[in-house]
């Protein structure tokens, strides 16, 4: 590197933290006061200096009261200001003395989080599935560890980490770190029941978005020796045999990626309110309970979090503007997990049914919006969670497969297991990726010379190149399960004459099929159940009666996918004698792939935009924080 490497300058648009000082190890020691709704406790940051006469380090904060800053050895008290930015607060702590490269300082923080934290939700206990304790859990993705602790919260830099958790006894607490004991303790001025203490250990360095705590009324499964599913009593049997093969997913993505370094694979099934499908904490992944269909049919989702555990845990996104290096990894890694699991229709549906997605986020943004291009630029006021869509997924993932029909697919395998080598426990810049690429193929530079790469990169819209899918083909297989699902369900007349509707304009299978319909299975399959309402939401053409006499029939037994794909298709078709159920369903989940559009749709519904205002309002806080204000930025009010 040369030597403007470590000039004392920001290494994140995102963040305050400076190359000059940068955190490589915090040792967490907090009690959760579920009373207060509140963490509180000190953390010790072991900070690396890799500059010339440094006086101070840079930290990010959000909402956090810091009570005092000390050096750990000898408690003196360190000097420090807290400077508001459009992102959080850059907390600057000033060393008594010039600090030269190559030296080390630990330096104790005592501070508490607000009860508004953004990365942090209190359940009350009506709000999880037993109603007898309070929950809580962070999200920390993208920039919300900083109102959890004081941190340098980028994807640039990466820190080990050990931790003590205090919680009331009753209360388990989770880490995305290897648990390695668990103590009981006297009761304190907070609790009136005896206090509980978990230490854990995290020896692979992370970035601080993967930072990850639970504490709730859980227990566990056991599904192979390394693998565990985490959930509430009454949803962890349900979520045991959701996930059951689990390991073998984890297996197969071993053939692809490379041995798993993190020790333990262990899940959690986290209350409706978790704000996305899944969340990649390394040794703990967060799952949405919308993933637990009855028929294994939804667990894609959890390949794509076994997956990180290379792309985005090992290789990392140096900044948010490079984050489908974290995405677009995984999700063509994820099909190809995907084809070794279910066969190749499955994983080229897929592909289609995530080009619908990212179709759909181009159409929000508009075709000619920044935050559609591959790597779009941020400058330092722009929050990543209003850029995040499926562009960094799917159009990441495409440009991969453009790739490696360039290049050949058992070639492209070898690279991602060399990659991930290359790589592993280091956060890099799309630069990066391409210079290794190109040097990975040198002896395919003559094919490569046709790659776009720039207009790849910051080009907005759909991709520049549309790869080949096998449109004839999947029409065929199309009809042959659709006609299978026309049987079950009674509906033959309007499934046929739909599909050819659908396929006369162009409408791609994936609107038809999703992974699991080809799995013929007794009663009526999940993604079956799905791709019928997923016909009615893209079409619009279906018949109110037909439409709702099937929902009175199945809606018991409808998962949320389908549920989902009903109530806006409701919205859309502005049939407003159902605006109940769509009120009931936005105020039982939390998902944003969900509730967002919903909401969206619901405001556009004549007459309705004041209604779905108080609708959000009046429920404001079942949402997570994060989820909170994007839906408040959607209906275009402050809250």
């Amino acid at each position: 590197m040369a030597s403007s490497e470590f000039v004392p300058a920001s290494v994140d648009p995102c963040s305050s933290a400076r190359r000059d000082a940068v955190c490589t190890h915090f040792s967490l020691d907090l009690t959760i006061d579920f009373g207060e709704k509140r963490i509180f406790g000190s953390t010790i940051l072991t900070i690396l200096i890799q500059g010339d006469d440094v006086r101070e380090v840079h930290l990010d904060g959000k909402e956090l009261s810091i009570q005092t800053v000390s050096l750990e050895d000898t408690g003196a008290s360190m000097n420090f200001v807290e400077k508001e930015t459009a992102l959080g607060t850059d907390i600057v702590i000033y060393f008594s003395q010039a600090m030269d490269s190559g030296t080390t300082t630990k330096i104790k923080i005592d501070y508490s989080t607000s009860p508004l934290a953004s990365g942090v939700q209190w359940l009350q206990p009506e709000q999880t599935a037993m109603k007898k304790m309070p929950f809580m859990f962070t999200q920390c993705q993208a920039i919300h560890a900083r109102s959890v602790m004081p941190c340098q919260d980028t994807p640039a830099l990466k820190c080990t980490y050990d931790a003590r958790l205090r919680v009331a006894e009753g209360i388990r607490a989770l880490m995305s770190a290897l648990m390695i004991s668990e103590s009981q303790l006297a009761a304190d001025s907070t609790n009136d029941r005896p206090i509980v203490e978990y230490a854990f250990e995290q020896k692979i360095a992370i970035p601080t978005y993967l930072l990850a705590i639970v504490a709730g009324n859980i227990e566990s499964r056991d599904l192979s020796s390394r693998c565990r599913i985490w959930g509430e009593p009454d949803t962890v049997e349900e979520a045991a045999f959701e996930f059951e093969e689990v390991e073998k997913m984890l297996s197969t993505a071993e053939e692809l990626l490379g041995p798993y370094v993190w020790t333990r694979y262990d899940m959690i099934v986290l209350p409706p309110s978790f704000p996305y499908g899944g969340m990649e904490n390394p040794m703990l992944t967060f799952l949405t309970p919308t993933l637990l269909a009855g028929d294994r049919s939804l667990v894609n989702v959890v390949v794509h979090e076994i997956v990180h555990s290379w792309t985005g845990n090992l290789v990392t996104s140096k900044t948010w503007e490079d984050f489908w290096l974290n995405e677009g990894f995984t999700v063509f890694c994820e099909r190809k997990i995907l084809e070794k699991l279910s066969g190749h229709a499955d994983a080229q549906l897929a592909y289609l049914e995530g080009l619908s997605a990212l179709k759909k986020s181009v159409d929000f943004f508009g075709s000619d919006n920044a935050y559609t291009a591959l790597c779009p630029k941020f400058n330092g006021s722009t929050d990543p969670d209003d850029v995040f869509s499926s562009v960094p997924y799917e159009k990441g993932s495409n440009f991969l497969y453009y790739l490696q029909s360039l290049v050949g697919t058992a070639e492209m395998d070898d690279f991602l297991k060399k990659y991930v080598i290359k790589f592993s426990h280091k956060s890099i810049s799309t630069t990066d990726f391409q210079n290794y690429f190109c040097e990975f193929f040198t002896d395919k530079a003559g094919v490569l010379k046709q790659v776009k790469w720039n207009t790849w990169y910051t080009a907005p819209g759909m991709p520049v190149v549309s790869n080949k899918w096998g449109f004839v083909a999947f029409i065929a297989f199309v009809h042959k399960y659709e006609a299978e699902f026309v049987v079950r369900v009674g509906l033959d007349g309007y499934i046929c004459s739909l599909s050819c509707t659908l396929f006369k304009h162009d409408c791609p299978p994936c609107l038809i099929l999703n992974d699991g319909l080809m799995r013929a299975q007794q009663g009526m399959h999940t993604a079956s159940q799905k791709t019928f309402y997923h016909h009615l939401h893209q079409a619009k053409i279906c018949s109110q009666i037909v439409f709702f006499d099937y929902i009175l029939n199945h809606s018991k037994t409808t998962p949320t996918h389908a549920k989902f794909f009903m109530k806006s298709l409701c919205m859309k078709t502005h049939v407003v004698e159902h605006i109940d159920e769509v009120i009931n369903f936005l105020t039982t989940q939390g998902r944003m792939k969900f509730v967002r559009p919903l909401y969206r749709a619901f405001s556009k519904v004549p007459g309705f935009m004041q209604k779905s205002v108080q609708v959000f309002l009046t429920n404001r806080k079942r949402y997570h924080n994060i989820a909170g204000a994007m839906i408040a930025k959607d209906l275009n009010i402050e809250a």
